[in-house]
C-alpha cells in the first residue's frame, strides 16, 4: 500500500477536514487520508501529556504499519475554539508538534500546515 496512505492530525472542526484532505491529496500523491483528530490539536501535541502521546502514538503506529503511511501532517486552523489563539502562536505550535512527531517518527516526513480564514491550506 506504499504512497496509497498519508495521517492527518487536525482539529475536530469539520470545516477543516475536507480541504486538508483534499490538499493532500491533490499535493503529495495519495488516495487516502487517515484521521487522527483531536480539538486543538497542535496546543495539545505540544502540551506532550503522556496519556494523550500514548494514544496518538498507537493511532499512528496503525495508520504507518498497517496502512503504509510514509508521510503525516501536523494542521492548525484560523477561527479554532478549542485553541484560541493568534495565528503567530498557532504556527509556533504546529512547528513544536512537527518536531514532537518527527522525534517520535524518524523514519517518515512530517508537514505543518495552516488552514487560514478562507479555509485554504499553507505549508508551514
Amino acid at each position: 500500500m506504499s504512497n496509497s496512505f498519508a495521517v492527518l492530525l487536525n482539529c475536530m472542526d469539520g470545516r477543516t477536514q475536507l480541504p486538508a484532505i483534499n490538499w493532500i491529496r491533490d499535493n503529495f500523491n495519495v488516495k487516502y487520508v487517515d484521521i487522527i483528530s483531536e480539538p486543538g490539536i497542535d496546543k495539545v501535541i505540544c502540551d506532550e501529556d503522556e496519556n494523550f502521546i500514548n494514544s496518538l502514538k498507537y493511532k499512528m503506529n496503525i495508520s504507518i504499519n498497517s496502512h503504509g503511511a510514509s508521510t503525516a501532517f501536523v494542521a492548525g486552523h484560523y477561527d479554532c475554539a478549542a485553541n484560541a489563539v493568534n495565528k503567530m502562536q498557532h504556527l509556533k505550535q504546529i512547528k513544536k508538534s512537527v518536531s514532537i512527531i518527527k522525534n517520535l517518527y524518524e523514519d517518515i516526513e512530517v508537514i505543518g500546515i495552516w488552514i487560514n480564514e478562507k479555509f485554504e491550506v499553507e505549508k508551514i
